[in-house]
């Protein structure tokens, strides 16, 4: 489907995530380029395409269609001037590893080196936004160790483990990729500089909603799983037990891909009770990392 028809949809209420992935993938099978193709079709006979078929055809017929996709041509231009790209679900661009994913995202909204996303030799290197002394000198070793060896860092641009892992392989000549909830409105606002030294340093930040979207918390969980997704192993520097690194573990546990964490006895940390590493001791205890 192309890049206007398949914004559409997304602004289809009622077409969740889900539901948006099984229609492209219909559309790749099909080979269908244009909303208006799936009027051919009865939607209601296709499985995995039920939930869409009301919605999408009561809103072909209704009024907002054309006045939609008026916007979102515009939202593209707009865009495009600012260095947005986009890649659907389907496309020759998305990487096939996301696509493991029980809920891969429809979307991948780009600024910089996608070409990144294809480089299968990524690692997340992720953890608390209270780092230790030790954590740190963990981060930074790690990166450095993969980076010299040709990996690409991937993390989320939050305070603490993530912000050390990306600098990190900025300071050892590496690529980088930031997982964000919107790729224009970075959060924190203080990673800001940090986000424009990714992107001259030839890495990539990505997110799977549009520019400008209102945030919300859960959006922050739903993209640990595309760090995980990305990723051929996670490595959780540091984490309390119910800490957000915690949902990329479990995606990379669903997935079957590696955990990671350091040996907090051997790492020397004074204090093994200290809750940002309750997490990490956990995940090794339990066979989990």
């Amino acid at each position: 489907m192309n890049k206007v028809d398949a914004l559409v949809v997304y602004k289809i209420k009622g077409i969740g995530n889900k539901s948006q992935v099984a229609l492209f993938e219909f559309c790749r099978a099909n080979n269908i380029s244009s909303i208006e193709d799936l009027r051919s079709f009865d939607l209601n006979l296709l499985a995995p395409l039920k939930r869409v078929a009301k919605p999408l055809l009561s809103f072909l017929d209704s009024d907002d269609y054309l006045l939609i996709r008026d916007e979102v041509s515009g939202l593209l231009e707009k865009w495009s001037a600012l260095s947005i790209e986009i890649i659907i679900y389907g496309s020759t661009e998305y990487p096939t590893q996301l696509t493991e994913l029980d809920d891969p995202p429809a979307f991948l909204f780009c600024k910089g080196d996608k070409t990144l996303l294809t480089d299968l030799k990524s690692i997340a290197v992720i953890g608390t936004r209270e780092n230790t002394r030790v954590g740190k000198l963990i981060a930074t070793k790690t990166v450095s160790n993969f980076v010299s060896n040709g990996y690409c860092v991937v993390s989320g641009l939050a305070i603490g483990i993530d912000t050390i892992a990306h600098q990190a392989a900025i300071d050892n000549s590496g690529k980088t990729i930031a997982v964000l909830v919107d790729i224009e409105k970075v959060s924190p606002a203080k990673n800001k500089d940090l986000a424009n030294l990714i992107l001259e340093s030839g890495g990539l930040l990505l997110a799977e909603n549009p520019p400008n979207t209102n945030v919300i918390p859960a959006f922050f969980v739903k993209r640990d799983r595309i760090q995980a997704g990305l990723s051929l192993a996670v490595f959780a520097i540091e984490t309390s037990i119910d800490g957000g690194t915690m949902h990329a573990v479990k995606t990379a546990n669903d997935l079957e891909r590696n955990v990671y964490v350091p040996n907090a006895v051997a790492a020397g940390y004074s204090d093994l009770s200290d809750k940002r590493i309750a997490g990490t001791q956990m995940l090794a205890e339990s066979g989990r990392a």
